[in-house]
């Protein structure tokens, strides 16, 4: 089993991280800022002592107008390194042993890093022109006096590293800081999320309520997650209660026909009997196991069409003509209709193929048809139509029925459901044919509705996806009843 992951801790160390990442970007610019400001003091501080040893180079006052330097008032760095040289390399004044560089082109001052010993040092090497006697008529003896100085820099990167240190201490205090605040934050940030998993936990098999916390519908990101959960959570509790009620539905179903086959047996046992007695009881029996055969063989199409299998989204790429079948399920009930002297007409205005199995097809308009046939009173007529757009296909069939009551409306379509419970025996009705069409029409993306119609009896509509509809040229039939 794999370690728990906690968004907490997640988008604490995310913080961190980038907090982190920015504190260590902040203290490399710190670092050479610090650098370049130390730098700047320091070659100002080189410079100045320079010029003062510059400064300290005087005329001897002898016949060759030689220069010499004076330290009297000229204060160096304890550690200085310095060498002061002549236009002849003549050495004027030096002080440890600083190393030779390679003159500048130039007057202009250039600064050198080399180390000294076991120390790193920085020299400023310098070239300056000392005019000594100027008030002599060719203008003064000009010497060219060569500098070099120089003094530990190790300073320098000791106030570097005491800034660095000190942001750096500052940057982890602020670290922790942010941590401790950060995982408070996002823990109250995240109590939505913990009350809807503490509402969710109730939940259990004998009570399916939920009800997402006000706390999580304020949240615009868990907002839409209550919302999907309290209608997912709803349509299993519905979904479950149908299963409920169809377990128990057809339970009651099939041990109604066993119980009236077993009582049909039972009494042809009961005393000897003729031949034809027992050939009478055999054949009722036979009808009674041909309804309980025809009852379970409704309940497998259901249960196949609620649960898909591997074979019926094969089925799904398979299409037939909706005028096709609607003539084969009229020419299926013909011996019903006849026997109920009831007219059927049907009206088409184009050719639609719909994404159903034949079989399937068949099934959903023989079972509608069936009913309004079943509903009708004996001469009615029940009407057929078809229509649609270039996507959807619709069928309308119409009876001349007694219609739908308020209190069957919202229950036509549940399996085993029948408003005239009296018509079981009477007609063969199951109260599974509705639902099989239902689940037909739903398989294959499409719906089905059945209202009264104001001029009487009850009006289904079926509406289905399907290819680009064709025009036909025959509008309208009838099937004649003798």
């Amino acid at each position: 089993m794999t370690g728990s992951v906690s968004i907490t801790r997640r988008l604490v160390v995310t913080v961190l991280v980038l907090e982190l990442i920015s504190a260590v970007a902040l203290i490399v610019a710190i670092t050479v800022h610090e650098r370049h400001v130390q730098l700047k003091a320091f070659d100002a501080s080189l410079v100045a002592t320079a010029e003062s040893l510059m400064g300290a180079v005087q005329d001897t006052e002898d016949e060759g107008d030689n220069v010499m330097l004076d330290m009297r008032g000229v204060q160096v760095a304890q550690d200085a390194a310095f060498r002061v040289e002549d236009e002849r390399g003549r050495l004027l004044g030096s002080a440890g042993e600083p190393p030779r560089f390679e003159m500048p082109s130039s007057e202009a001052p250039t600064f050198r890093e080399v180390d000294v010993g076991s120390r790193r040092y920085r020299f400023l090497v310098l070239q300056a022109l000392r005019i000594v006697d100027p008030g002599k008529p060719n203008g003064g003896i000009r010497h060219r006096i060569t500098l070099v100085y120089g003094i530990p820099n190790g300073h320098v990167w000791h106030e570097v590293f005491e800034a660095v240190r000190f942001f750096a201490m500052a940057t982890a205090i602020l670290l922790g800081i942010t941590a401790a605040v950060m995982a408070w934050l996002v823990r109250k940030g995240l109590s939505p999320v913990y009350e809807l998993a503490r509402e969710a936990e109730l939940i259990n098999p004998s009570d399916w309520h939920f009800k997402a916390p006000i706390s999580a519908k304020k949240t615009a990101e868990l907002r839409p997650l209550a919302i999907a959960l309290e209608v997912a959570l709803a349509r299993l509790q519905r979904s479950f209660e149908q299963q409920k009620r169809f377990t128990n539905d057809a339970a009651h179903e099939l041990k109604t026909d066993v119980a009236i086959v077993k009582s049909s047996l039972q009494l042809l046992s009961m005393r000897q009997r003729t031949v034809e007695e027992y050939i009478r009881g055999l054949v009722v029996s036979l009808d009674d196991f041909t309804r309980l055969e025809s009852t379970v063989q409704k309940m497998l199409t259901l249960a196949r069409l609620e649960q898909p299998t591997p074979d019926d989204r094969e089925k799904l790429l398979e299409s037939c003509s909706l005028r096709d079948v609607i003539e084969d399920a009229v020419h299926q009930s013909k011996p019903l209709a006849e026997l109920k002297a009831i007219a059927v007409s049907f009206d088409f205005n184009a050719e639609a193929r719909v994404p159903i199995n034949s079989h399937d097809a068949l099934l959903l308009c023989s079972n509608i048809l069936l009913n309004a046939l079943q509903h009708s009173p004996n001469g009615a007529t029940v009407r057929i139509a078809m229509e649609g757009t270039q996507e959807t296909a619709r069928l309308k069939v119409e009876d001349q029925g007694e219609g739908i009551s308020e209190e069957d409306r919202a229950y036509i379509f549940e399996p085993f459901y029948r408003g005239d419970p009296s018509r079981s025996r009477k007609s063969g009705g199951t109260g599974l044919g509705l639902s099989i069409c239902k689940a037909i029409c739903e398989k294959a993306g499409g719906s089905i509705e059945m209202v009264n119609n104001p001029a009487g009896g009850a009006l289904v509509t079926v509406n289905l996806p399907a290819e680009p509809l064709e025009p036909v040229s025959i509008s309208s039939a009838s099937v004649k009843v003798q």
